[in-house]
């Protein structure tokens, strides 16, 4: 069964990760940058590793927003197609486990510790990706897009359209929320 896109959904999982984010900005930098063991990283750390994952994605996705051939309708639910299908549906934690392990390149690999970078600006910056991205949703929620594939960031074999993007994007997110669970705990 191919996972079904809704926009409406996904600007509710949007919110609740924004509800969520904000509480982790409440929590204090010590427990922010401590490492669960010497492997892990921290929440700030995977933190920065979404906002560089979002960052991948944007301008794909602005300049598959500006394309103005082979436009559809706004999109109230659409399926996805085979090979983004594959990732989406075992990307986010399922039944309380990460089921399909991906090793991160190294160009997604979040470098705060070395670089001193404050809590507050990495929180803030995946804050400000949550919000493109919800405008991304948003978009093609009410207005026609193109449904043209791009190549994705994991590489060229994947390609998405607008809406496959974004639930990646979202999937991953949802993926890591998870994992700083895991790493407060």
């Amino acid at each position: 069964m191919r996972v079904k896109i809704q926009p409406e959904q996904q600007i509710q999982r949007i919110n609740h990760l924004k509800n969520v984010l904000k509480e982790y900005a409440s929590l204090s930098d010590e427990l922010l940058i401590q490492r669960p063991n010497e492997k892990s990283w921290s929440v700030l750390e995977v933190i920065k590793h979404m906002s560089i994952g979002h960052l991948a994605y944007r301008e794909k996705i602005k300049n598959a927003l500006a394309n103005t051939e082979d436009k559809v309708q706004k999109i109230d639910e659409l399926s996805c197609t085979v090979i983004p299908n594959y990732l989406i549906k075992r990307f986010p934690p399922s039944e309380g486990k990460i089921r399909f392990k991906m090793k991160t390149t190294k160009k997604f690999q979040p470098m705060i510790m070395e670089e001193q970078v404050p809590s507050a600006m990495v929180i803030s910056e995946l804050e400000e990706c949550l919000d493109e991205l919800k405008g991304w949703v948003d978009y093609y929620r009410t207005e026609p897009i193109s449904l043209r594939k791009f190549n994705s960031a994991v590489g060229a074999m994947v390609r998405f359209n607008i809406p496959e993007a974004c639930e990646f994007i979202l999937c991953h997110n949802e993926r890591h929320f998870y994992q700083i669970e895991k790493i407060l705990k």
